[in-house]
């Protein structure tokens, strides 16, 4: 979420007041536009305009001053009109932009350095399998046209106290020890001996201790380790800057935020493998999860693209994919996380895509592909060398060659197995982010640590509930609406 000491507001929003009005901006931008003579002609047309004319103008404007005033305006009770996002995935930069665009103030913050939270770590978007960042791109753009909209990355809410209309939330922005002078030519990367683990690519590969968060970043501007600062990696950086934008001096910053309504885009994450203990995650790094596998599918992922056994490097000749690894259990989430069967035949499509000859077994306890998706399915289904295999594997053994070995009983035939793969991926669940210790004070959440609506706070996406990228974006334009109905009263 939002920027450090020295601010890592996004650029795009530096250029106008924070409460600049869009369409005074545009009537502005549209009067410069206009030619001497055209300008000219309309001072002539003005001159030539009876007094009674004059006057009805003049009483239309008051009018449809007086009627903007009526519908925007904030009712009784209403402190602020500033609307505040948190979170900056697909959800988050979708309510903020639809809010901005409608007139209001929006704080958008993010916790990491960059927008576009898990989806920019796709590698291709169901059922078109088209790539996510083209969608981001122009997302990108409508925030640095919009002035109405602030950005601030590496900020966290701390607290929320107050009512609808009138919240005082506590904010802490941590450094980044990079300056908006950035221009993200990196050559900070080049010469930082310390090496972290990737946290783009959760963990499976590592990176130089000065990076940019992937290729597509906003704000496209390079983040130093904290574990940096004080070495003599430090006074390479700031010798090989030629922008002098390396600032050692940042430190945490808290501060307070006024808002009259608050949409919660906080997004999920994956479901701990590790307490899965039947299924031996860790104890192999051929066995991983879905998030895992889509970086690994990916161009800019720890293998370039190519989906290879993590533990050499060799190809895949045989891979399973496991269902509800964690979701629809009483014992870890008993709720199903929506998205994982599609993303499981996801997975078989980008195996066979690069292995003609791969077999890909998918063990499921049912396949749920709602609406348009079950073509998709469907589509799937019809490769010979994808197989469906109904049951849950009871455990997972490390065969004597390495290779992890699926053990269980198939729930038609109740024929027992012990079949070894090259692969396995866990079709591992969502879990609200906002889950456990990471929530901070003051927000309505159920059960299971999902959102709950209450009037002046909203949920968008994942933050509410398991959803995919379609619906998360439609959620949040229906938050954007409830959020612009309570900084107007209209929400009780």
């Amino acid at each position: 979420m939002g920027g450090g000491a020295a601010g890592t507001e996004s650029d795009a929003q530096t250029s106008a007041p924070a409460g600049a009005d869009p369409g005074q901006a545009a009537a502005e931008g549209g009067k410069a536009a206009v030619s001497d003579e055209q300008g000219e002609a309309a001072g002539q047309a003005g001159a030539e305009e009876s007094p009674a004319k004059a006057a009805a103008t003049a009483a239309a404007a008051k009018t449809v001053a007086a009627k903007r005033k009526e519908i925007f305006g904030p009712r009784k009770g209403i402190k602020s009109q500033t609307v505040l996002v948190v979170g900056g995935g697909i959800a988050g930069i979708t309510a903020a932009i639809e809010i901005a665009e409608t007139g209001f103030d929006v704080v958008l913050l993010e916790q990491g350095p960059a927008l576009g939270g898990r989806v920019t770590r796709l590698n291709l978007y169901f059922p078109k399998m088209c790539h996510p960042n083209c969608g981001l791109e122009i997302n990108y753009q409508r925030i640095r046209n919009n002035r109405r909209l602030k950005v601030m990355t590496m900020s966290q809410v701390l607290s929320v106290a107050g009512k609808a209309g009138d919240y005082k939330v506590k904010v802490r922005t941590r450094p980044t020890y990079t300056t908006r002078d950035c221009n993200g030519c990196g050559e900070c990367a080049k010469v930082v001996k310390k090496k972290i683990p990737n946290r783009y690519n959760y963990g499976m590969d590592k990176m130089a201790a000065a990076y940019l968060p992937h290729e597509h970043a906003f704000p496209m501007r390079y983040v130093i380790d904290p574990g940096v600062k004080g070495t003599a990696d430090a006074k390479k950086l700031e010798k090989a800057c030629p922008a002098g934008a390396i600032d050692f001096g940042q430190e945490d910053e808290e501060f307070e935020l006024n808002a009259g309504a608050i949409v919660w885009a906080t997004g999920w994450r994956p479901y701990d493998a590790r307490k899965l203990e039947v299924y031996s995650y860790g104890h192999s790094p051929d066995i991983i999860n879905n998030v895992e596998m889509e970086r690994l599918a990916s161009h800019d992922g720890p293998s370039g693209g190519k989906i290879l056994r993590p533990s050499n490097g060799k190809e895949v000749k045989k891979v399973a994919l496991i269902q509800c690894a964690g979701s629809r259990d009483i014992n870890h989430l008993p709720y199903c996380s929506m998205i994982c069967c599609l993303a499981s035949l996801k997975h078989a499509a980008y195996v066979r895509e690069q292995h003609g000859d791969a077999e890909v077994d998918i063990y499921y306890i049912d396949i749920r592909a709602h609406d348009k998706m079950s073509q998709f399915y469907e589509r799937v289904r019809q490769d010979e060398k994808i197989k469906f295999i109904k049951s849950k594997p009871g455990h997972i053994d490390i065969g004597e060659d390495g290779r992890p070995v699926l053990c269980g009983e198939r729930t038609i035939d109740r024929e027992i197995y012990a079949e070894p793969y090259d692969l396995v991926v866990l079709a591992t669940g969502m879990e609200p982010s906002l889950n456990g210790s990471s929530a901070p004070d003051g927000i309505s959440r159920d059960e299971y640590g999902f959102v709950v609506d209450d009037g002046g706070q909203f949920s968008a996406g994942v933050a509410g509930g398991p959803f995919d990228v379609a619906l998360s974006t439609q959620s949040a334009t229906a938050a954007a609406l409830k959020a612009i109905q309570a900084v107007r009263g209209g929400v009780s």
